[in-house]
């Protein structure tokens, strides 16, 4: 796996992020349950990208 395709994964996931940061700000959750759903989703995706990231980085470190 390449460091390039682990950083396009990771900017994939940012924009999903950049998405419900969007709808969170105008509002959409129906509720308070989809209100925290919203939560733990934004949470997963940054928990998964900052391991691509770290991923990545290991990687970079180990070419050297």
């Amino acid at each position: 796996m390449s460091t390039n395709l682990l950083k396009h994964l990771s900017n994939k996931v940012q924009e999903e992020l950049k998405v419900i940061e969007a709808d969170m700000a105008m509002g959409r959750a129906e509720d308070f349950g989809a209100y925290k759903y919203a939560c733990g989703i934004y949470r997963g995706l940054l928990m998964a990208n900052n391991i691509l990231m770290e991923t990545a980085q290991h990687m970079e470190q180990d070419d050297d």
